[in-house]
């Protein structure tokens, strides 16, 4: 998280339902959906781009089950003083 370039916004896309996207270095965050699940998981992908799907997103669940509440309040709190709120993002992932 210290790299920062973490954002909260809405993301809209047609197709899909986005909790979260990881692109070009930055993270976006919808915060109508769990915010800390979504937050590890985009951050996997930016530390490992080549794991699958499914693998990071057991290992966000599986991260987030192991934290203790005095964790999760850290990590909540570091990711309310990097965040930068902005306007809803329009995502079009048709390949």
């Amino acid at each position: 998280m210290s790299r920062g370039h973490i954002y909260e916004c809405s993301l809209r896309d047609p197709v899909w339902h986005l909790d979260g996207l990881q692109t070009e270095g930055k993270v976006y965050i919808d915060p109508r959906t769990s915010i800390l699940e979504t937050l590890i998981h985009e951050l996997m992908h930016r530390r490992h781009p080549r794991m699958r799907e499914m693998a990071v997103t057991r290992e966000a669940r599986l991260l987030l089950g192991k934290m203790d509440e005095a964790t999760k309040r850290k990590w909540w709190n570091a990711y309310r003083r990097v965040r930068k709120l902005r306007r809803p993002i329009n995502v079009d992932l048709e390949e």
